[in-house]
């Protein structure tokens, strides 16, 4: 029968196992591997790339409501953010505000009498608080109006290049275009690289940039965190002051990583276990796990940093089979 016959099988392979010590599970022995010297040396540059030149861009500054737009106009030309460049008076504000002052003005004087009368007790409490009331409503309508008039403010959202398209005194609907404001006041360059690239980026890095026989060095400002929709990651590099570019120039971005000389292995004796790099250091006939932080990779070559030192051997040749304490066999490196 199928079942008895599976059975007997099932028997006959445990005792030859018992019989025959090969077909138990082998205990694990050293591992060979080969090694290399941790030396010193310095850090490569970083990527190089083409890079645009971007700026917060061009806004037409218009009026918010149906008005006159008065001053102060400013010069044409650079101006800072924030700066005013217009005020849209909506028809009859200034007179709706002289006329609101004049209420409260006299709405106070109002709650004065009647202090008074209340204090002579020439009139009774209730017309002081009557008084008081209508001084408060005063004070909220003009208080309102000048709010009104705050909002119809037309200032420069960013420094830029002011060129105004109406004149001063012109009457124009609500939504009229006023003023154009290009951002060329503090223009950027935009990077794009791989994500294996930026990896290794930090804010803060130089950056070497020449265009158009003009050289200056900027500086990372930013590094995206998203890679969609192209596969690249978008690098914000902030430029010197004072530079000759303008927005939509390209340019050539070579990043520069600064420092004193980093430990230098092979690449391949870096591992990663548990979401961070090591290296196995040989010590003796065994190897110990050292945390490093990969600096920069280059031609099979990985700078790091963490404690190690010219002169240590670090596995590199079947180091992803290593742990620490491990045994290992070296084998001597093959000569090119």
């Amino acid at each position: 029968m199928p079942v008895r016959y599976s059975l007997r099988l099932a028997l006959a392979v445990f005792a030859v196992s018992l019989a025959f010590p090969v077909f138990a599970r082998p205990r694990t022995g050293p591992v060979t591997v080969t090694a290399a010297a941790v030396t010193l040396s310095p850090l490569p540059d970083g990527p190089r790339a083409l890079g645009a030149v971007d700026s917060l861009g061009r806004t037409i500054l218009t009026a918010p409501s149906p008005g006159m737009i008065v001053g102060p106009f400013t010069a044409t030309g650079m101006v800072a953010a924030g700066t005013i460049i217009a005020r849209d008076v909506p028809p009859a504000l200034h007179d709706r505000i002289a006329a609101a002052r004049a209420a409260v003005t006299e709405a106070g004087a109002a709650e004065k009498r009647a202090r008074d009368l209340v204090a002579q007790r020439l009139r009774p409490a209730l017309a002081l608080a009557l008084a008081q009331r209508d001084l408060a409503q005063a004070r909220a309508r003009l208080a309102g109006l000048r709010r009104d008039a705050a909002q119809q403010v037309i200032r420069a959202p960013f420094a830029g290049t002011l060129r105004y398209l109406v004149a001063p005194g012109t009457f124009v609907p609500g939504g009229t275009s006023i003023a154009i404001l290009d951002g060329r006041g503090r223009p950027w360059i935009d990077l794009r690289l791989p994500p294996q690239a930026v990896r290794r980026l930090r804010p803060g890095m130089a950056a070497r940039i020449t265009a158009d026989g003009w050289s200056g060095t900027g500086r990372v400002a930013a590094i995206g965190t998203d890679a969609r929709p192209l596969g690249l990651v978008s690098v914000r590099v902030a430029l010197p002051r004072r530079n000759p570019l303008l927005p939509g120039q390209w340019v050539r971005v070579r990043l520069l990583r600064t420092g004193p000389p980093a430990a230098t292995v092979p690449a391949g004796s870096v591992v990663m276990r548990q979401g961070r790099d090591l290296v196995f250091v040989l010590n003796g006939d065994t190897v110990r796990g050292v945390p490093v932080r990969v600096l920069a990779e280059r031609h099979g070559s990985a700078w790091l940093a963490g404690p190690l030192h010219p002169g240590d051997r670090v596995a590199v040749a079947h180091a992803a089979r290593l742990t620490g304490g491990a045994s290992v066999i070296l084998r001597p490196a093959r000569r090119p």
